[in-house]
């Protein structure tokens, strides 16, 4: 178990387009068993901790409607503020713009309504 910390920020606003393409919620539902919300939460740790990424499940890329996918590592994890957790997933992107230290959190629910979370709020990370 490896437990990471980190604040709630603003993204791009990708995650919400990556996430509702067919192909990816499906290849996600048979991986993690739930359909992800259409979005992801961005987390910037408060100390960048390598993942062992060798724990990763992983979604390989694919061509959907002629334009390119890469993959995705995702590791499942617990999204945590105070008393209360989730079941979630860290992603990695084959392809992403972010720092290594921004990680991109999905779940079956919208993470920021469910936990309430705003931008600077502290969440715990329990990676499984």
């Amino acid at each position: 178990m490896q437990i990471l910390y980190g604040k709630v920020i603003s993204g791009k606003g990708e995650g919400k387009y990556f996430m509702s393409l067919k192909p990816y919620r499906e290849r996600f539902k048979n991986l993690l068993g739930y359909y992800p919300y259409e979005g992801t939460l961005n987390i910037k740790l408060s100390e960048y901790v390598p993942v062992d990424m060798s724990r990763c499940l992983e979604i390989e890329g694919f061509e959907y409607n002629g334009k390119r996918y890469y993959g995705v590592k995702v590791l499942p994890a617990w999204i945590c503020k105070d008393e209360f957790a989730v079941k979630g997933a860290l992603i990695f992107p084959e392809k992403s713009s972010h720092p290594e230290d921004v990680v991109e959190v999905i779940s079956s629910v919208n993470l920021r309504q469910y936990l309430s979370l705003k931008n600077g709020d502290v969440v715990k990370i329990i990676v499984e």
